[in-house]
C-alpha cells in the first residue's frame, strides 16, 4: 500500500468514525458501532508511530470538541464523551507501544531471514557462492543464453598441488590459501560475473555476455594475481601457489553437465601441460 493510500484511508476512517460515534452518543446507542473511532487509531498509531500518536490525540480533541459543541450543558453526554476521548488517547499510546515492539521484532526477523538465506547460498570460508547456488544460477543463465542467442563462458579453477600443501602444513594454512584465492577471484571478476566455490580446492566463474577469448583475459588475470600472493606456512618459509584454469564457451543446445564437463576437461588439460596456466579448447 502506498503512502497516499495510507493517508486516504486514515482520513476517511477518521471522519466516518467520529461522525458515527457522535451520532451514537446523541442517540444513546451502545452497540459496537459506537467504538468505530478505534479503527483510525489503530491504523495511524501502527503506520505512523510518533506522528500517529499526535494524529490520534488530535482526533480525540476533535471528537471532544464536537461533543461539547453539540451538547453544551449536557453533563451526562459530556462526561461520557470525555471518558471515551480519554480512552481513545490511552488506546493510541498502547497501540503505539505495541506497534513499535512488533516492528522491532519484525525487522529482527527479516534480518535473521536475510542472514539465513545468505548463509544457505554462500561458502563461509571464501565468501563466494556455494555449489548448490551455482547449479541453480547456471541453469537459468544457460536458458537465457539459449533463448536470446547470447554468449556465455565458464571458468573452472583448481589450486595446483593443494592436497600436498594442506597435508604438509595443516588445514589452517590450507584455509588461508582458500581464503586468498576467494579474495583474488572476487577482485578480478566483473560485476556481471558470478563466482563460486565448486568444492574443495575447485572454484568456478560463469560470465554472461562473454566470449571465450574475453573470459581468457579474466582467467589470466586471476592466474597471475594469485601467483603473486605469498604464504608463510612457517616463520622461515615463504611459498607461492598457482592455479590451473579451464575455459568453456557455451554451445547452443548443450546440456548443463556437458558444459561443465568441457570446462573440467580443459582444466585438467592445463594441469597435464604443466599447471599454472589457462587452457581453452572452444
Amino acid at each position: 500500500m502506498t503512502e497516499k493510500h495510507w493517508q486516504f484511508y486514515s482520513a476517511a476512517t477518521s471522519v466516518i468514525a467520529i461522525l458515527v460515534s457522535v451520532y451514537c452518543l446523541s442517540e444513546g446507542i451502545t452497540s459496537i458501532f459506537v467504538h468505530l473511532y478505534y479503527i483510525p487509531i489503530i491504523i495511524v498509531s501502527y503506520q505512523y508511530r510518533e506522528r500517529g500518536v499526535l494524529y490520534s490525540l488530535f482526533l480525540a480533541m476533535v471528537y471532544l470538541l464536537l461533543v461539547f459543541f453539540y451538547y453544551p450543558g449536557n453533563a451526562h453526554v459530556i462526561v461520557e464523551g470525555t471518558i471515551r476521548g480519554l480512552a481513545l488517547m490511552a488506546i493510541s499510546l498502547i497501540i503505539f507501544a505495541l506497534a513499535s515492539r512488533i516492528r522491532t521484532n519484525v525487522d529482527a526477523l527479516r534480518q535473521s531471514e536475510s542472514r539465513y538465506m545468505e548463509l544457505s547460498i554462500k561458502d563461509d570460508l571464501t565468501g563466494l557462492f556455494n555449489q548448490r547456488h551455482f547449479y541453480h544460477l547456471l541453469q537459468a543463465e544457460i536458458e537465457r543464453a539459449e533463448r536470446y542467442g547470447r554468449p556465455l563462458s565458464l571458468l573452472l579453477i583448481d589450486i595446483d598441488d593443494f592436497k600436498r600443501f594442506n597435508d604438509t602444513h595443516g588445514h589452517m594454512e590450507g584455509d588461508r590459501v582458500l581464503e586468498r584465492i576467494g579474495e583474488t577471484i572476487q577482485r578480478c571478476v566483473r560485476r556481471t560475473d558470478w563466482a563460486f566455490r565448486y568444492g574443495g580446492e575447485e572454484f568456478t566463474v560463469f560470465m554472461p555476455e562473454t566470449l571465450g577469448d574475453q573470459a581468457g583475459v579474466v582467467a589470466e588475470r586471476i592466474r597471475t594475481e594469485f601467483r603473486a600472493e605469498r604464504f608463510r606456512p612457517s616463520p622461515d618459509r615463504e611459498e607461492s601457489k598457482t592455479v590451473s584454469i579451464g575455459i568453456a564457451q557455451y554451445q547452443s543446445g548443450e546440456e548443463l553437465k556437458e558444459f561443465i564437463s568441457r570446462a573440467d576437461r580443459n582444466m585438467y588439460e592445463a594441469k597435464r601441460l604443466g599447471k599454472d596456466r589457462v587452457y581453452s579448447a572452444l
